[in-house]
């Protein structure tokens, strides 16, 4: 007898749910429902055993909402050309963008036997923790949001570097779908909060990274083979190590997002694969 999705789970610590299905049988009705109503609450499901085509992860995602079939990047892999082996750190997918993507899921085709890990921060569980002052001084604030290549920065300057594309956008996004207040703000993307100082935005910034940052609310999952994530992107943050001699690690990625991604790349959005000819301006920082 099948059971359906959601009966047989277990919550992943320090946040997140393993959910036992397998998802190639396909969703009923009830099954997708069960689906969106998971992910929205736990922000992060992991499904283990999967072997899905594409097309099939692209029909498990769209019970949550519309997919991104136009996305420029299908696959994660070593030698592929948008972000290689470096480190990335912490950010979410089209954090730059007017309208980031809403979901990620990634699946393990075929990893190391020693596989990898992707850590993840969950940024509405920050805004909960922030002292009451904190949240008080962050109200009405905006910040300056910039693209690549502060994906592969520890930090970026309070003034940006000529010609990188930026935005500004609140300090806490209100989620679409839950209400929840995220500290939408990232080390390697925020170069200041507007209205404010060099000094006072450096302050204020750093509390919250280091309550966004926290090691002891932190998760690392270690890929292995049909290991399938989907995480709400607006609410997570994801990193990883660098990967620097792994050869195997081709991971299959679907997006949730309302909006292509391809359509609100800047033109003068700056290629990862051109980082290392990217330089602060001196005295910048």
């Amino acid at each position: 007898m099948n059971h359906p999705l959601g009966s047989d789970i277990r919550p992943i610590e320090p946040f997140g749910l393993e959910v036992r299905f397998d998802l190639s049988r396909g969703l009923s009705p009830q099954d997708g429902a069960t689906l969106k109503d998971l992910f929205y609450k736990h922000k992060l499901l992991l499904f283990r055993g999967q072997t899905l085509t594409r097309d099939e992860q692209f029909g498990v995602l769209e019970h949550i909402g519309p997919v991104d079939r136009a996305s420029p990047l299908d696959y994660v892999m070593p030698d592929d050309p948008v972000l290689g082996t470096r480190h990335l750190a912490f950010h979410s997918d089209m954090h730059f963008a007017p309208f980031p993507a809403e979901g990620v899921s990634l699946l393990a085709l075929d990893v190391e036997e020693q596989p990898t890990y992707t850590a993840f921060v969950d940024a509405a569980d920050a805004w909960r923790r922030l002292p009451a002052d904190v949240k008080q001084r962050l109200e009405g604030k905006r910040s300056v949001r910039a693209a690549t290549p502060g994906v592969y920065e520890d930090e970026l300057p309070y003034d940006l570097p000529e010609g990188m594309h930026s935005m500004e956008r609140e300090v806490v996004m209100v989620h679409p779908e839950t209400g929840e207040p995220i500290v939408y703000v990232a080390r390697c993307s925020t170069s200041r909060i507007v209205g404010l100082g060099r000094e006072e935005s450096s302050e204020l910034l750093h509390r919250l990274y280091d309550t966004i940052y926290d090691e002891a609310h932190m998760l690392k999952h270690w890929w292995r083979d049909g290991d399938l994530l989907i995480w709400d992107n607006l609410a997570l943050q994801h990193a990883r190590p660098s990967i620097e001699g792994i050869t195997r690690r081709k991971l299959q990625r679907v997006t949730i997002a309302t909006h292509e991604q391809s359509s609100q790349i800047p033109k003068s959005y700056v290629s990862p694969v051109d980082v290392d000819n990217w330089q602060v301006k001196e005295g910048a920082k």
